[in-house]
């Protein structure tokens, strides 16, 4: 493991998560208004999980700020499609914020030749299809777009699906293992490891979409009216042990 992936780990993955809607090492929820010209209005509530918490405390030595608002604000700004940004801090270890984004389709999208993109939206006469999709294949690609440190970020929690150093780790259950091994001996914080593993195991990130017209079909998540729900386990997004899809159609 990088030592600067472990002291830089203070930004956290939160940063992901509002980058990509679904990027998160901890339980909260995300909201998102489609418009149908491609435009995205999305607000976030959420908080690190009580063990990732005690993971940077443990590696930095710093009890008082672990998440900072304003670096990750300044870090999701850089992302390309980001119109606008705002991120406080509720707790020392949690945020609220919002993230305008001013084309889906450019969200995030690779440069050059775009074999596969990690968000699609099609609006036509008849109605519209926002996709995602996450693989162990393009996965890292993605990751780096979202600032220059994030592969450092991610591999604190050694998640073998989103970046190239853990990739040999191929299941669940693999991960928590390896989890385990490496964390349970911290000094003065003995069965870290354990405590990270089954709150990982049981963490969620919610999403919920409001759409431009009725929706008439929800992969991977539920459907009432114009809003579209998805319940998407944390464990699933970092290992990426099968690849992940989601998408909504509406009239």
């Amino acid at each position: 493991m990088k030592k600067t992936a472990i002291m830089k780990y203070k930004l956290a993955f939160i940063a992901l998560a509002a980058q990509a809607f679904v990027f998160a090492s901890c339980s909260g929820r995300i909201s998102g208004v489609l418009r149908e010209d491609g435009s995205v209005d999305i607000t976030i509530q959420s908080a690190l999980l009580p063990s990732v918490a005690a993971l940077v405390r443990a590696v930095s030595g710093n009890a008082a700020s672990i998440l900072d608002a304003k670096t990750i604000a300044q870090s999701i700004r850089n992302a390309k499609g980001v119109k606008a940004v705002s991120m406080r801090n509720i707790t020392p270890s949690s945020i609220d914020g919002s993230v305008s984004v001013s084309q889906a389709n450019d969200f995030l999208a690779p440069p050059g030749v775009q074999t596969q993109r990690l968000i699609t939206y099609e609006q036509t006469a008849r109605g519209g299809r926002l996709s995602i999709a996450l693989n162990r294949a393009t996965a890292p690609q993605f990751v780096n777009l979202l600032s220059p440190d994030a592969e450092d970020y991610l591999s604190c929690l050694m998640a073998p699906g989103l970046t190239t150093d853990w990739q040999y780790i191929t299941t669940k259950a693999e991960y928590i293992r390896q989890l385990k091994a490496t964390y349970n001996t911290i000094r003065n914080n003995r069965g870290l490891g354990d405590a990270l593993a089954s709150e990982l195991e049981n963490a969620t990130v919610s999403i919920a979409l409001d759409l431009p017209g009725a929706v008439h079909s929800a992969q991977g998540g539920t459907f009432s009216g114009k809003c579209a729900e998805f319940t998407v386990p944390v464990l699933d997004l970092l290992t990426l042990e099968k690849p992940l899809a989601y998408e909504v159609a509406w009239e």
